[in-house]
């Protein structure tokens, strides 16, 4: 049944878009209403045009319209019109998110009463709506609160508040926001006009553009630039500070947070953003503002422009911790993808400029939207595995949960290592006789070399000034016959002194190996999945309860301590577990862990995480000593996600005893040179 205010727009319309008077009976024979009813719905429209100074005349035997200009009828159809469109729209989410913006944003409490006018709908549907809302405010950290008679409102502290809008900042979708009638020629390319339009409407009070301005002074000042989600985070949350200040509502750290980034070489940069901030926006700002702004350029993202000559420049000024957990990433990943990554030094630099705010990130709960998280999921789904394993070592370096943001963000840098690695060496190779000796050194390089592509087997006088044109590396076993940079000499026995040296030539081209990785050394039996730990569940389809079930289990059975479960829902609170290919890993903090165990739990109703569905949960209870069993179970993973026709066969298999037989793989740890030195 249509309520009045429906009504009510949809005669507005009809009055706007009719320059010619319309009489009652018109309008009565349009919407189906009686004559009188319809006096009393204009009584009301009257009344709401009053307040916007038009004026809706009524005059006898001539009709009703509107006294209004057609730039005054342009701004009531935006003003009031386009939510009669939109009320075609409104599910579920939109009245969430809509529900979140006026507690989040609003000063004043808003009645159950209020959102139902608002939203079209009755008190019931919204009470429905206000079970999403707290669980989205409870995840941040924050308390829906009703009164009686009183309304809604949120409570929580000041951190946690401005944390929540960010979050619905990032989270809401607001592609129907009409473009700005700006010049927008200045925005910077970083911010796009969409994003530009999206906190213009949030933040209708604020000058963006002068808070653009502000970050790109303080990146001249730093003598760096943020990279694209950085910026954006970092004009939202000034703004949202901006907001917070003027209306009282103030950040207050303890003293020893504001000591410990007043020691930064960040906080001079802070200090000068701040004074711009006052000056423009007319507000004080006190010195526990200055210092959760000094923590959000800590946290952002640098970009710089990393290249093979100012690799080592970087690396000098570097922290030996940062570096340290750089490498062991580059370690850990390449044992996974079973790829040398250790020559690449624009990894490691990039890698260690990067880890640096990621730590600041984490120990402060600031969270970095990765844009890119869903394309690297599909898209390099064995990559993104393989840096799970870096969790591994935040936790156990720094005491740190990463999340699958974080996680997708060094997947890139692995991914553009990887490529960089990817570049083909074009190889000619020389003999005396260009057969037997030749075809057998090419025979060796192909088992040293994964990435060298050898073009050409041929004799000395055979080579042509075309040929050394073409490629981008010559092995000879003739020496000094070749007049070219090109041209590395070996011996015919391709002994270690010759590898170093098509290794050094390599170098000096600026074109990258991956070298031939060493045989694994040993194994170890783990026991890690068991048939009595590989289950059917066709019942449960909550991912929280089959969390509780299973975890359960492995606490009965002295696999994990009390509080695992609490601790694997925390993690999926903080950032989803979900690999990709259908495969979630939940797991815990190591402190809940007895010893080693998976739960492999099928699912017969796959659970939606986001808009990719979990088909299989492996429950991940680790006891891990060193970066050995970590390294082991991404491995198999990585090899699971990369064999499709392997994926298929598990996703079909409705017998423990088979899904048991498929895993054990899991089972046979692999200890190499690395693990046993330790």
């Amino acid at each position: 049944m249509e309520s009045h205010k429906e009504l009510n727009l949809e005669i507005l319309s009809m009055l706007i878009e009719c320059k010619e008077p319309l009489t009652a009976e018109d309008i009565a024979g349009k919407t189906g209403k009686s004559s009188r009813t319809i006096r009393t719905y204009l009584k009301e429209i009257a009344e709401i045009l009053q307040e916007d100074g038009i004026a809706l005349v009524r005059k006898p035997n001539v009709g009703i319209y509107l006294l209004a200009e057609e730039n005054e009828r342009k701004c009531l159809k935006d003003k009031y019109i386009r939510r009669v469109n939109k009320c075609e729209v409104y599910d579920s989410k939109y009245r969430k998110d809509y529900i979140l913006e006026i507690l989040l944003v609003n000063k004043f409490k808003y009645t159950m009463q209020m959102f139902a006018d608002d939203l079209y709908c009755c008190k019931s549907t919204i009470a429905n709506d206000f079970e999403a809302v707290d669980e989205w405010l409870t995840k941040h950290k924050l308390k829906l609160v009703r009164k009686k008679n009183r309304g809604f409102w949120i409570e929580g502290t000041e951190i946690e508040f401005r944390s929540a809008i960010m979050a619905y900042l990032t989270e809401t979708d607001k592609t129907d926001i009409p473009e700005s009638d700006l010049n927008l020629e200045d925005v910077d390319f970083r911010l796009s006009i969409t994003n530009f339009n999206k906190l213009r409407e949030f933040f209708p009070d604020i000058d963006l553009m002068a808070v653009q301005n502000l970050i790109l002074k303080a990146e001249e000042n730093l003598g760096s630039s943020f990279a694209d989600q950085a910026f954006i985070n970092l004009i939202t949350h000034i703004a949202i500070t901006i907001k917070r200040v003027k209306e009282k509502q103030e950040i207050i750290m303890p003293q020893e947070f504001n000591e410990k980034f007043k020691n930064t070489d960040i906080y001079p940069v802070a200090e000068i953003l701040v004074e711009g901030i006052e000056k423009a926006f007319k507000v004080e700002m006190p010195e526990d503002e200055v210092c959760y702004i000094c923590l959000h350029l800590l946290g952002s993202k640098i970009h710089e422009n990393i290249t093979d000559d100012n690799c080592q420049d970087i690396l000098d000024i570097q922290d030996e911790f940062n570096i340290k957990i750089a490498k062991e990433i580059i370690d850990i990943t390449g044992e996974v993808l079973n790829i040398d990554l250790g020559h690449d030094e624009i990894l490691l630099a990039s890698l260690v400029l990067h880890i640096r705010p990621v730590i600041v990130r984490l120990e402060n709960g600031l969270k970095l939207n990765n844009p890119m998280l869903q394309t690297i999921k599909n898209e390099y789904g064995n990559i993104f595995c393989a840096s799970w394993v870096a969790g591994t070592i935040f936790e156990n370096e720094c005491g740190l949960m990463i999340n699958e943001d974080e996680v997708a963000y060094i997947a890139m840098h692995i991914a553009a290592a990887i490529e960089r690695l990817d570049k083909r060496v074009k190889t000619i190779v020389v003999c005396s006789s260009g057969i037997g000796t030749a075809q057998w050194i090419k025979s060796k390089l192909t088992r040293k070399f994964s990435n060298l592509e050898i073009i050409r087997v041929l004799s000395v006088d055979k080579l042509t000034p075309n040929m050394m044109e073409s490629c981008d590396l010559i092995i000879s076993t003739v020496p000094y016959k070749i007049n070219s940079k090109k041209a590395v000499y070996i011996s015919a026995l391709l002994n270690n002194e010759d590898i170093d040296r098509i290794k050094e030539t390599i170098g000096e081209l600026d074109i990258r190996t991956i070298d031939y990785l060493t045989e694994i050394t040993s194994t170890i039996d783990l026991e890690l999945i068991s048939e009595d730990y590989c289950f059917i569940e066709n019942d449960i389809k909550d991912y929280h309860e089959i969390i509780k079930k299973y975890g359960e289990f492995l606490i009965q059975d002295n696999y994990a301590k009390q509080g695992y479960i609490e601790s694997v829902l925390e993690r999926e609170v903080v950032s989803s577990t979900y690999l990709g290919k259908g495969i979630s890993i939940p797991h815990s903090s190591i402190e809940y862990v007895n010893k080693s165990k998976i739960a492999v739990i099928k699912l017969g109703n796959p659970i939606m995480d986001k808009r990719d569905p979990i088909e299989i949960i492996f429950m991940l209870c680790l006891k891990i000593d060193g970066y050995g069993i970590a390294t082991n179970i991404f491995t198999e993973f990585y090899g699971m996600i990369d064999n499709d026709e392997y994926m298929k066969q598990l996703k079909f298999t409705n017998d423990p005893k088979e899904m048991n037989k498929m895993l054990r793989r899991f089972n046979y740890g692999k200890t190499g040179q690395r693990e046993l030195d330790k």
